[in-house]
């Protein structure tokens, strides 16, 4: 159960009192639409309807109705005109008052429509469309008037064989009847309506997802006077009613007592009814019922003075709230929360008992935690591990579920079924009452930006963002810290926590005493240039073949890692030279090999492999390059018999997959396990001894300011799966880079080796943490116009930094985007780097087709 109506809902005429807001009679709404960004429109409120901030409303919008977010009430009247809202989606506000100013703050800095910016926070399913269907006017066709009799001008033959078509239907959906007006449409079908030559009705369909909700009936008094008689079965209801809880179920009433006696009822005074939102799921104290408690392992040392650090912060009064607007997090400079926590461990240092303690910390404060992952398929162990803890009382979001799963999800949230949230970069916005925990597990993942679709926010920043809102406190996880991050703690605006060894998984209980550091893995670099020129062709070193061969000779398992998907990266004619290429972006296919394909990882686009050359029409195609499916095939054949797997995306597309092959992995089913990054956190099996990782080098050399330090990372989390059972591990790193800095120090697992390196190339280039980036890609069917229109954009950015004198904001560019045609459109970039670029781009009006990233993830 959750929020509570004292109507249904459901019925349209139905009032519903929210708040005495007689004298707030406008209100500024959010609307769906992308006329501007960081706005909202003024609409009147009738008196026949009542709202508040954070509802859910529909508005008139042009000649559309489109849903909106109630932002803020005023009692003061505009000097323009105002339209009235039509009515509310639903009868209570969805949003509270610090999501809102989130919402603001999200629309302001990503620069992205105020309704965009807030509907991450909405209920899942909550988008609606209206229809809208045209009739004939009642006098269109009378014999005084005829068709066009209302008009003040003549008619456009078009309009009058619209009208009379129209006439002979009966009805049309607006869309028709705009498409016969001709190119004129949606002007000319405003006119015709405001003159009366149609009518237009809007109908507003139920969302496919609804709530549902339950009737209660609770006793309206005390009791009955002594000389009122009520019939028996009267009489036996009244008293079900108020026997403990104090409330009966409608349909329980009606099905033991008869419709009638309920209805008697109330027609009496004598029960009320109630209606709640019920997932059907089961009630809270059930939940309650089977809470659990994180695990009762010893602490070290390290972990205990990191914990009562958290701690500390937590116990701070909540009440004492920074300012919404201490600052931006990527600029050099921002205050950042006093409860902002970096807990840098190395990889196996039990990082994750750290969180968990801390989580049960909050809840015990009467606070609520979030707990987020890079993504849910890569962390499997870790959610079984917060689920244990708080069992019944943890939320799980992720892309998996059903549209009614995630819908009963966020209102079982919302009415405070659950302690903690756990799940990618969309959980931070899960309607969490009382929230005083934001974990951020694996913070350096670039998978907590959005990419795909408005709004372009990082999951880091937001959540600093709404730690300022809300008192929370706000604990950065990781073994390779972004260097952004870094940099802020040894600036102090964060507070560095330091996990130096490794722990084992088992630590024991309580009276044994502080666990023993456990040694990193041993660690070895295989010179694949040398290997070369030895005669090896094989895609395995010969140190990595021996090494895999002993460990599956003494009954351990091994991790083998290679960041790229397929059987085959390119797909080229031996003849003439040409490459397999996709047809709408500029990116070579790749060869995969069950079933036998070539698909386009930018757009997956398909198609046969290749018998003859489609230049020269030779047949000595060759595959170039290595994917997960060859080093599947390649171990295979090595080692007859035993058993190997893979987990990357392509073998992970049914629901469930990827927990299965973890599944399998750590109950020694899988002797070696092939895959992509996927493979590279979140996995924690004892047996694991050997991690080879198969070609060091991929994205090693992207034209991105990151690509050192995402190779770094990625080498020393693959290495850290291996030797948490006790043993010490062996990591092979196989590349033709060997001399390169972010390889080397990736082999020895010295993160401030990578970050003093990182840290000077990028002060001495002014990219992030010294200045903001702004990242501008314009694309176009037509390569000119695509080209010139970012050329446009360009000179108008440099005129209007030289304008206001901005010499700290440099504008690259345009140059052609990486690829430079994505599925069928050209793409020309642009890159800005200064500070305060929100600031700056406020109020530019960008073309259709360009898209603006502030704090990009990737630059290419």
């Amino acid at each position: 159960m959750a929020a509570l109506f004292e109507l249904p809902p459901q019925s349209a005429a139905c009032p519903v009192v929210a708040l005495n807001v007689d004298d707030l009679r406008y209100a500024d709404v959010a609307v769906d639409s992308p006329v501007g960004h960081a706005r909202s429109f003024t609409y009147h409120i009738p008196q026949r309807i009542s709202v508040q901030p954070g509802q859910l409303v529909w508005v008139p919008f042009g000649s559309q109705t489109l849903q909106g977010i109630v932002v803020e009430l005023s009692s003061s009247r505009p000097d323009f005109a105002t339209r009235d809202i039509l009515q509310a989606v639903d009868p209570a506000p969805l949003l509270g008052e610090e999501r809102i100013d989130l919402g603001k703050w999200m629309s302001q800095h990503y620069r992205c429509p105020l309704f965009t910016a807030l509907s991450p926070m909405l209920p899942p399913g909550f988008e609606s469309h209206v229809r809208s269907r045209i009739f004939p006017s009642p006098q269109s066709g009378d014999e005084t008037g005829g068709v066009g009799a209302h008009s003040r001008a003549p008619l456009r033959e078009e309009t009058t064989a619209a009208i009379e078509s129209l006439s002979e239907k009966g009805r049309m959906s607006q869309a028709e009847f705009v498409k016969l007006l001709g190119r004129r449409g949606p002007r000319e079908l405003n006119r015709l309506v405001e003159q009366g030559a149609v009518r237009r009705e809007v109908t507003i369909p139920r969302p496919g997802v609804a709530p549902r909700y339950e009737g209660y009936l609770i006793p309206a008094r005390a009791g009955a006077t002594s000389d009122e008689k009520l019939p028996p079965s009267q009489s036996a209801l009244l008293d079900a009613i108020r026997q403990p809880p104090g409330h009966l179920a409608l349909a329980e009433a009606n099905r033991e007592f008869g419709g009638r006696a309920s209805n008697a009822l109330w027609e009496k005074g004598l029960v009320a009814q109630e209606w709640w939102r019920t997932s059907g799921g089961p009630p809270p104290a059930a939940l309650a019922a089977r809470a659990g408690t994180p695990g009762t392992l010893t602490l070290t040392a390290e972990q205990q003075q990191a914990l009562s650090q958290i701690i500390s912060a937590l116990e701070v009064s909540f009440g004492e709230r920074p300012h919404p607007n201490a600052g931006v997090v990527a600029q050099e400079g921002a205050r950042l929360p006093e409860r902002t926590f970096l807990l840098h461990g190395v990889t196996g240092s039990g990082k994750t008992e750290v969180y968990l303690r801390a989580i049960a910390h909050a809840i015990s404060l009467g606070r609520r935690a979030v707990f987020l992952v890079p993504e849910i398929a890569l962390t499997p162990q870790t959610l079984e591990r917060v689920n244990a803890g708080f069992e019944g009382r943890v939320a799980l979001i992720h892309s998996g579920q059903t549209a009614r799963q995630k819908f009963d999800q966020w209102w079982d949230i919302r009415g405070g079924d659950f302690d903690v949230v756990v799940g990618p970069r969309s959980a931070l916005f899960a309607p969490l009452e009382n929230l005083g925990l934001i974990v951020i597990d694996e913070e350096h993942e670039w998978t907590y930006k959005q990419e795909e679709s408005p709004p372009l926010y990082h999951a880091r920043t937001a959540a600093l963002e709404l730690a300022r809102r809300t008192g929370a406190a706000v604990v950065l996880g990781s073994a390779t810290p972004s260097v952004e991050t870094y940099y802020h703690s040894t600036r102090g605006r964060v507070r560095l926590l330091s996990l130096p060894y490794r722990v084992s998984a088992a630590q024991g209980s309580g009276n044994v005493g502080a666990p023993e550091p456990l040694p990193l893995a041993n660690v070895q670099l295989c010179d694949m240039r040398q290997e070369l020129r030895e005669g090896n062709r094989s895609i395995f070193s010969r140190a990595l073949s021996e090494g895999l061969s002993d460990c599956l000779d003494h009954g351990s398992q091994a991790i083998l890692f290679l960041n790229r998907r397929g059987s085959s990266s390119i797909v080229q004619c031996r003849d003439c030279g040409h490459v397999a290429s996709c047809r709408r972006c500029a990116t070579s296919l790749t060869h995969h090999s069950g079933p036998p394909r070539l698909l386009c990882h930018q757009c997956n686009y398909s198609r046969r492999p290749l018998e003859r050359c489609p230049e020269c029409r030779g047949n000595r195609i060759r595959q170039l390059g290595i994917g997960t499916e060859r080093v599947v095939s390649e171990v295979s054949q090595l080692f007859p018999g035993i058993s190997v797997d893979r987990l990357d995306s392509d073998a992970t597309r049914s629901p469930g997959a990827a927990e299965e092959a973890v599944a399998r992995l750590a109950s020694g089913e899988t002797q070696v396990l092939v895959g992509t990054q996927m493979v590279a956190k979140g996995l924690d099996v004892p047996n694991v001894a050997l991690v080879g990782v198969v070609l060091a080098d991929i994205g090693l050399h992207l034209p991105d300011f990151r690509a050192g330090e995402r190779a770094f990372a990625l080498l020393c989390q693959v290495a850290g799966r291996a030797g948490r059972g006790g043993a010490p591990g062996r990591v092979f790193v196989q590349t033709y880079n060997p001399g390169h800095y972010a390889i080397l120090a990736g082999t020895r697992q010295d993160y401030l080796e990578m970050y003093r390196r990182e840290i000077e190339t990028r002060r001495e280039l002014g990219y992030p943490p010294f200045n903001q980036l702004a990242h501008i890609v314009y694309q176009n069917r037509d390569a000119d116009t695509a080209q010139r229109q970012a050329g446009v954009i360009a000179d108008e950015l440099k005129r209007r930094s030289a304008a206001q004198g901005r010499t700290d904001i440099e504008v690259n560019g345009p140059a052609p985007g990486l690829p430079p045609r994505l599925r069928g459109r050209y793409r020309w970039r642009l890159l800005l780097r200064g500070r305060g670029l929100p600031e700056f781009l406020d109020d530019v009006e960008f073309p259709a087709g360009c898209t603006v990233d502030i704090d990009p993830a990737h630059v290419t």
